[in-house]
């Protein structure tokens, strides 16, 4: 049997309870080979954001996940011991029992059967699409330098409802009323390959001119979109995202404060320090102390 040879870094259980699971899956410098077991009495729901994963449940039976799919799994006769293989993989994983869904679910059950969905009988597996919201949702869920500081079960269990309702909803129409320039899928592909670009250059953010100019959109519709599809401005989500980022780096204990400053595109240290300070109420050289 294949063993476990994810590196901590590369999976994250950010939640698990008596009733629901939450597991982030980010393996990009070693190929993903990893075995678990669902349990006969939940709903497992894996959302791929890149790669394709394998789900290898025994020896002649095997599914893969295309990308940009969800995978949901419910057989209430067996558990199931499966072994995921990948050469990358982003994916999220998810379980709740199909009762808890229900409930959750129970208010808006008249349009729910309207839309095709039922419920959970005895056995379910079918791979669907993820849609737009879903998507940029798992973007967030990810990213592991976005988690609140403290009551992150909490923050989690909502992340879980959150990914509930996009994922049972087919109608979409709402969520472009803010912005219908966002209907068109090459515009949100364009927002996403903005916030893409800003993250891989921390150090050395593009202006937002120039940004504009590389994905193809003018200034306005830029801003407008990225505020649409993450809920800030540009340059408003790569400050949050670099002191975020920079709390992950000083927990790593590798790095000076100088260094780190550099590392998420700071000018000085100074700065940097004043920004840590305001946002987390501590200086960065106090919150890498707390962590040894």
């Amino acid at each position: 049997m294949p063993t476990n040879n994810i590196e901590k870094s590369d999976i994250n259980e950010r939640l698990k309870s008596s009733h629901s699971s939450m597991t982030t899956f980010d393996c990009q410098q070693e190929p993903l080979n990893y075995q678990m077991e669902l349990n006969s009495h939940q709903v497992h729901l894996f959302f791929c954001k890149q790669g394709t994963p394998i789900f290898k449940f025994s020896q002649h039976y095997e599914r893969p996940l295309p990308e940009g799919s969800y995978f949901t799994i419910y057989d209430q006769g067996r558990n199931l011991p499966v072994t995921l293989h990948a050469q990358t993989c982003k994916m999220v994983y998810v379980s709740m029992p199909p009762e808890d869904i229900h409930k959750i679910l129970i208010d808006d059950r008249k349009s729910m059967v309207q839309l095709g969905f039922e419920g959970f009988g005895v056995r379910e597996y079918s791979v669907k699409d993820i849609n737009f919201s879903t998507d940029v949702l798992l973007d967030n869920l990810i990213d592991p330098s976005i988690e609140p500081n403290a009551l992150k079960s909490v923050y989690y269990r909502g992340k879980i409802l959150e990914l509930l309702s996009f994922t049972f909803d087919v109608e979409e129409s709402h969520l472009y009323e803010a912005c219908p320039f966002l209907k068109e899928k090459d515009n949100v592909q364009r927002i996403k390959n903005a916030r893409n670009i800003l993250i891989d250059q921390l150090d050395n953010a593009p202006s937002l001119s120039e940004l504009a100019k590389e994905i193809g959109m003018n200034e306005y519709n830029l801003k407008i979109g990225f505020k649409n599809v993450y809920g800030l401005p540009p340059f408003k989500y790569l400050q949050e995202y670099r002191l975020n980022y920079s709390k992950k780096l000083l927990g790593e204990g590798q790095w000076q404060v100088a260094e780190i400053a550099d590392q998420i595109g700071y000018k000085s240290s100074s700065h940097f320090i004043e920004a840590f300070r305001k946002k987390f109420g501590n200086t960065p050289k106090k919150f890498m102390l707390e962590k040894r």
